[in-house]
């Protein structure tokens, strides 16, 4: 009992991740991605701003700083240039300041570290012709560790004066005489202003530091968020699907009650009715198999009763069956004589032997005739029927040519096709082999089906008898006619017993039996018969007969 639950509760246990695993994990994702990809933008942003604030004050300095040591590079004015230099050297960012003259000597320089910029950064400066402030970054020792700074520096040339950012009002300004222009060189000096990133790099660490810690409390704060709206949605699927597995057991008295009015509230009031219902038709399935049980109970009686009827019934019917089959045996059998009798006297009277008869006597006694031997061709039929469903028709096998079987059958029939004006013809596909069977009975079989083709086909009509091999074992022989045709609905009932086709004019309807006897004899041969018919144009009657070497090889086998 115990390995039964285990392997319940195993069955029961859902594989991989629950819902609220899932929903938890991906709303988590979805936080730590935006809020990740927010922080990172922000960071890049301050960043970049950052960068911008310190390029635009190096810019700044060094222009200034250039405009105002226009002529103290000139004149070499060194009292000037200090003077300038300590003012520049007042701002934070500010680590070295540089003067540098035409032939790549330095004027004039400070630094509050010790700190300079490689000079092949001005002697580059001179040989080009750059007329904007150049930016170089670099790393240098500043006391214990390497720092990163930037060099904005700026050419003095002649004729370019750069003028002052800020607003500033000069005593003086140096006009260049034409006359000595000529004699003054080209640069008047590079301005070199170095500024740290060291500040700008501790506020942004620690800004990065502030966004990192803001950032980890939302994400924080999101998945929190998210597991309490994944409890709220989980727990009443938890409890709904609890419920499900105990009506799964087949207990109908669980219920489970909405707690919200959301989809999932929706979904557990449609739950408690659908459990609801489930309980009312519990009760009247269980009504049902009560009924059911008394009903069987009475149904078991009146079997067992019916049953005896039915069998009392079948016996009857079966001795009913054999005394019909006795009857039209003995009826038909004694009627042979007495019709064979009368067919005598009439013949006898159409020869003339009781005296000569008038027009009108011989045409009466002709019909009367042509209806004995009708007649009598019934009740051979009823005969032949009531032996073969006997089973004590008896067949004589032996070799048969089926091609002199044909013919003859051709032969015998072509006067009485001739008065309907009908061409009867064969068609043989030789060579032909001999085939195993009942000449009597294959004879009838083939003049029932060329009576009825010349019966059911009009004047001026053709019937063709065609006989071939059907594969290696069989011969075919096939009787066409172009007759009416047969109806697509009576093609299955055409060999049925005491059937007459609805199309066919009464004056030639027979018993009926023609056509089942001549199947009962082919398939007693061995074969099949069917056929193919298309209303409008005519018939095809089919059947087999095997060859005789198949008999001979059964009779080998079997001796």
């Amino acid at each position: 009992m115990t390995a039964t639950n285990d392997s319940d509760e195993n069955r029961h246990r859902p594989e991989g991740l629950g819902l609220s695993t899932k929903f938890v994990l991906f709303i988590s994702l979805v936080i730590i991605a935006v809020c990740s990809g927010l922080s990172l933008y922000f960071i890049r942003q301050q960043s970049d701003s950052m960068a911008r604030a310190l390029t635009g004050t190096g810019s700044l300095l060094v222009k200034n700083l250039a405009h105002n040591s226009r002529y103290g590079l000139v004149a070499k004015d060194l009292v000037l240039l200090e003077q300038l230099m300590k003012g520049v050297m007042d701002v934070d960012e500010s680590v070295y300041v540089v003067f540098t003259g035409p032939d790549g000597k330095r004027l004039a320089e400070k630094s509050k570290s010790n700190v300079y910029p490689d000079p092949a950064i001005a002697r580059s400066l001179i040989r080009s012709n750059a007329n904007d402030v150049t930016i170089t970054s670099f790393t240098a020792d500043h006391g214990r560790r390497r720092e990163h700074f930037y060099d904005f520096a700026v050419t003095i040339r002649r004729g370019n004066d750069i003028k002052s950012p800020f607003f500033s009002f000069e005593s003086e300004e140096s006009h260049d005489d034409p006359s000595t222009a000529r004699l003054q060189p080209r640069i008047y000096g590079i301005v070199q202003v170095g500024l740290t990133g060291e500040r700008m790099n501790r506020a942004l660490d620690t800004l990065i530091g502030n966004v990192m810690i803001i950032t980890i409390m939302v994400i924080l704060a999101g998945i929190g968020a998210a597991m309490l709206l994944t409890r709220r949605i989980t727990t009443p699927l938890k409890n709904l699907v609890s419920v499900a597995r105990r009506i799964a057991g087949g207990d109908l008295t669980a219920s489970v009650e909405p707690t919200t009015r959301d989809e999932v509230g929706q979904l557990t009031l449609v739950f408690s009715q659908m459990t609801e219902a489930l309980r009312e038709r519990d009760a009247q399935v269980k009504q049902a198999y009560q009924d059911l049980e008394q009903l069987n109970q009475s149904l078991e009686q009146r079997v067992l009763q019916r049953t005896s009827e039915l069998q009392a019934a079948n016996e009857k019917l079966k001795e009913l069956d054999h005394l019909k089959s006795t009857f039209v045996s003995v009826v038909s059998h004694e009627l042979r004589t007495p019709m064979t009798s009368i067919k005598g006297y009439i013949e006898n009277l159409l020869d003339g032997l009781a005296g000569e008869l008038t027009d009108k006597q011989t045409r009466s006694l002709e019909r009367v005739k042509h209806n004995i031997d009708r007649l009598t061709r019934m009740i051979n039929e009823l005969l032949d029927l009531s032996k073969i469903e006997a089973g004590r028709l008896e067949l004589h096998l032996a070799p048969i040519d089926i091609v002199d079987l044909v013919e003859d059958v051709v032969e015998n029939h072509r006067a009485t096709a001739r008065q309907k004006s009908i061409l009867l013809r064969a068609a043989l596909h030789a060579p032909l082999p001999m085939v195993r069977g009942d000449t009597d009975k294959l004879h009838r079989v083939l003049i029932n089906l060329v009576h009825n083709a010349i019966k059911f086909t009009p004047e001026g009509g053709e019937i063709l008898v065609e006989v071939g091999t059907r594969g290696d074992d069989f011969v075919q022989v096939t009787v066409i006619d172009s007759g009416n045709g047969i109806p697509p609905d009576e093609l299955d009932k055409i060999f049925d017993k005491f059937y007459w086709s609805k199309s066919a004019p009464v004056e030639a309807r027979g018993a009926g039996l023609g056509l089942p006897i001549a199947k009962n004899l082919v398939e007693l041969h061995g074969g099949v018969m069917w056929v193919e018919s298309t209303v409008g144009k005519g018939s095809r009657f089919s059947f087999t007969i095997p060859v005789a070497r198949l008999f001979s090889h059964e009779s080998d086998s079997e001796s």
